[in-house]
């Protein structure tokens, strides 16, 4: 979480996508999906909300909290929302498509410090997107590159679960190695269940 905050409060960024003459094709359309930090600390899940974009924390490095649960927000500044769990927040709301094909006008929420800043995104390729996080003014921010994350990532459920029977799995290629092993020796359902 300390990678998000740096990255959300100094460097972060709305995650969003920018269509510039460099992107191939339709490729600074392709936003939805899975995106991880350049330090392997947060992966974010980016969609449509309407005519702009949102995203939520899909998974993150260290999801405990100091009491050893999961992460909550605590640090948000309005009490009714400090047990909030962090692993499903939203935290990128309201980007819009902007003249220059970037995406931006939405915010961004800073978990670790219960704080918001503004952003903007600029695709550097189909698998890779340059974001900027900014208070005041662009010119104050700073950028980070943020690559997509194919293949399956477990559930916040999942997460939770894990961290309840002490089994948490930082590596998420051991978590897909080991998930598809247990889902193999599964029985089959019965025929009325199919």
């Amino acid at each position: 979480m300390r990678i998000l905050a740096r990255w959300l409060s100094g460097s972060v960024a709305a995650i969003a996508l920018a269509a510039t003459g460099s992107v191939p094709g339709n490729a600074a359309e392709k936003l939805d999906g899975y995106w991880i930090d350049s330090h392997g600390e947060v992966i974010l899940n980016i969609r449509r909300c309407g005519k702009a974009r949102c995203g939520k924390v899909a998974w993150l490095r260290k999801p405990r909290g100091p009491k050893g649960g999961p992460l909550r927000d605590f640090r948000n500044s309005d009490p009714k929302l400090q047990r909030r769990f962090v692993c499903g927040l939203y935290v990128v709301k309201g980007f819009k498509k902007q003249s220059g094909g970037t995406w931006g006008d939405g915010t961004v929420y800073i978990p670790d410090h219960g704080m918001t800043v503004s952003g903007y995104a600029q695709v550097l390729g189909r698998n890779r997107v340059k974001v900027t996080g900014y208070f005041l003014l662009p010119i104050f921010g700073s950028s980070e590159v943020w690559t997509r994350v194919n293949g399956e990532i477990p559930t916040c459920a999942e997460q939770a679960e894990m961290i309840k029977n002490d089994r948490w799995i930082e590596d998420l290629s051991v978590w897909r190695a080991t998930r598809s092993a247990s889902q193999k020796k599964k029985p089959a359902p019965p025929l009325a269940a199919r």
